[in-house]
């Protein structure tokens, strides 16, 4: 196996870049709670995040699943294991699928610090209404307002439960 090179200009500027948007991104969610560092994701900080959430998430939103993991964990075996297309399609029709598209249609008021925010969300293709967590989505359209917003509620909420 190759060994990397730490004197690598290039790897250097891509270190120093990820190192860059990170300090970028811990700055905007300590600033959304108005504290020095970033808070732990608690009851309080999740009221607050909410708050936040909807006084500036632009509607209309579309989203989508991050990934086929966490709500979507149901296609996991259709994707990475027994290959039932028709099946497939069938739970796709009653399911949510990672792969949808979904317009925004509110935050609900229930949550808690293991499960995070929830979102209201209305299948484009279908008119079905799901509801599913934060979490587990992102913005379609990129770059954008809502996508940082998103991404940046995916990351505190995943990294402050540890």
């Amino acid at each position: 196996m190759e060994t990397l090179d730490k004197h690598d200009p290039r790897l250097v500027d891509i270190f120093r870049r990820a190192h860059l948007e990170r300090e970028q991104q811990d700055q905007r969610l300590a600033d959304i709670f108005g504290s020095p560092k970033v808070p732990k994701v608690t009851k309080e900080t999740l009221a607050s995040y909410l708050d936040y959430l909807k006084q500036h998430l632009e509607v209309p939103c579309q989203l989508t699943g991050i990934e086929s993991l966490g709500c979507f964990a149901w296609e996991a075996s259709y994707i990475f294991g027994r290959r039932r297309p028709k099946e497939y399609a069938q739970r796709k029709k009653q399911q949510p699928s990672y792969t949808d598209t979904y317009a925004f249609l509110r935050f609900e008021e229930a949550y808690d610090p293991y499960a995070g925010l929830a979102v209201t969300v209305q299948r484009v293709s279908d008119s079905k209404r799901f509801v599913l967590p934060s979490a587990h989505l992102k913005a379609r359209e990129k770059p954008s307002n809502n996508s940082q917003l998103l991404d940046d509620y995916v990351v505190w909420f995943v990294n402050g439960r540890r």
